[in-house]
């Protein structure tokens, strides 16, 4: 068998230095004699035939005595050297090379960033494959590449991201004009509503109130006549029966003729009837002129502004036009109607159609009470009495309250939220148009400044509170006041 032996490998020079292109060879006196070409490149002085100790600056390891002999005893050390001109730094490892009596530095750049290279002029293609600092600065190009990547994309992102919000703060605004628009939209819709049902009622109420005056000066008029006449033919009717009185006291002769007379044509009854007669006219007259008053203090007309006014008389003329109603449907009990005056002194308000308000109210009220009663049975109806209670009070000597309460069948939460809306009505077709307590809800709190709410539960009857002030002229300037602050 023969000896294998282990054959040497040798570079030429030229080879040696596209290898290494980083090396540095060192003689027994530590002066450079050869060096790799990029290093040669880079460094500012001449490298070859200097002392390696001018030239660079071994930071590692720790060396006590510097000299050929120490070199080639660390030859497993790791070393850095770190140049005296370019403070460039090398990192590698001193190789005692024994058949030219040298010590071999096999290196490369030790660098922590491009920055470090970049201005030295070294480029990728400076450096060996083999070297692992090809590995780090191709790392680092790809990750400044990256950064510079990222930042592009950062960049266009933060602009998306700023058309975007500057879209949304957009949208957003134009969601909350349409909604301020919509809102106005609505609120101008509920008014022109409010605004029609009113010149509607307020012109029936207008015409209505008119041709109850005009009735009322026509009916005034002759009643007045038959009822100032009725005095005068008592007195005549009177003076005739004394007349026939004091005949029948006079010559026997006459009192025959006039017994004649008086038997055939019953005079005595007719002396007897004929007081009874006249007070029976004189009361018919008198309710009559009672009505045409109801009629003329309800009719009162608002153009000459707001009037100090009796609220009570209001409220009576008021429920005498109503007394028919109150008296009940054929073969049913009437509607008892209890009150509760406070003392009230004369309050400033539109009298017209605060009568209104009290008609819509107690028109209610009755119509609950009927509707109640057909939902009950009849021996419940006879021992219950029905009735409305109408109680006044003033409050703070500033506003007065009104309480109108019925003992009908009540109000649920869902319609009493809807009571105030316009054409909003439970009532069947023809019998109500939704008007009646939105109109009075409008004349209370926009004309008089005041409060109209409700307050019911099924089967315990309902309650409306009105509640204005005492002089509306001092309301609508502490309004106006507000306002203008």
């Amino acid at each position: 068998m023969s000896d294998s032996r282990s054959s040497e490998i040798s570079f030429d020079s030229e080879l040696l230095l596209e290898l290494f292109p980083f090396h540095l060879v060192l003689d027994r006196d530590l002066t450079i004699v050869q060096v790799g070409h990029v290093l040669e490149r880079i460094s500012s002085i001449s490298l070859v035939g200097s002392s390696l100790q001018d030239c660079f600056e071994i930071t590692r390891p720790g060396l006590n005595i510097l000299d050929f002999g120490m070199l080639k005893k660390r030859s497993r050390s790791l070393f850095l050297l770190k140049s005296n001109s370019n403070q460039i730094h090398l990192r590698g490892q001193m190789i005692y090379l024994k058949a030219s009596d040298s010590i071999f530095f096999l290196c490369h750049l030790w660098i922590t960033a491009k920055s470090q290279v970049s201005h030295l002029g070294i480029k990728l293609k400076d450096f060996p494959i083999h070297d692992p600092i090809m590995d780090f600065l191709f790392l680092i190009q790809a990750k400044d590449k990256t950064l510079t990547e990222v930042e592009d994309l950062l960049e266009e992102l933060t602009l998306q991201k700023s058309q975007l919000q500057t879209a949304l703060a957009a949208q957003s605004e134009l969601a909350a004009l349409a909604e301020t628009q919509a809102r106005q939209l609505q609120a101008t819709l509920n008014k022109l509503k409010q605004t029609q049902t009113h010149l509607v009622q307020t012109e029936k109420m207008s015409a209505l109130g008119q041709l109850v005056a005009g009735v009322a000066h026509e009916i005034n008029n002759p009643i007045n006549f038959i009822s100032g006449n009725l005095k005068y033919f008592e007195e005549y009717s009177q003076t005739l029966i004394e007349v026939i009185r004091q005949c029948q006291l006079s010559s026997p002769e006459v009192r025959t003729q006039l017994n004649d007379i008086i038997e055939a044509d019953e005079l005595d009854f007719l002396i007897e009837d004929l007081p009874q007669i006249l007070e029976s006219m004189t009361n018919g007259t008198e309710r009559i002129l009672g009505i045409v008053q109801s009629l003329s203090t309800f009719s009162r007309h608002d153009q000459e502004g707001p009037k100090l006014v009796d609220i009570h008389q209001g409220i009576e003329s008021t429920l005498h036009i109503l007394k028919s109603r109150l008296n009940g449907k054929t073969g049913g009990s009437p509607i008892q109607v209890q009150k509760d005056y406070g003392k009230i002194p004369l309050v400033q308000c539109y009298p017209g159609q605060l009568n209104q308000v009290f008609m819509n109210l107690l028109v209610n009220a009755i119509d609950a009470i009927e509707d109640w009663r057909q939902k009950r049975n009849a021996k419940k109806v006879e021992k219950s009495q029905d009735y409305i209670k109408i109680s006044t009070e003033t409050l703070n000597k500033k506003q007065i309250l009104i309480r109108i309460y019925d003992t009908g069948g009540g109000i649920d939460e869902t319609t009493q939220r809807r009571l105030f809306e316009p054409f909003f009505t439970t009532k069947p077709v023809g019998r109500g148009t939704g008007l009646g307590l939105p109109i009075s809800h409008q004349i209370i709190v926009e004309k008089h400044c005041g409060q109209l709410t409700c307050n019911s539960q099924l089967g315990q009857g309902t309650e409306f509170m009105i509640q204005i002030p005492l002089s509306l002229t001092s309301s609508l300037k502490s309004m106006d006041d507000s306002k203008n602050v």
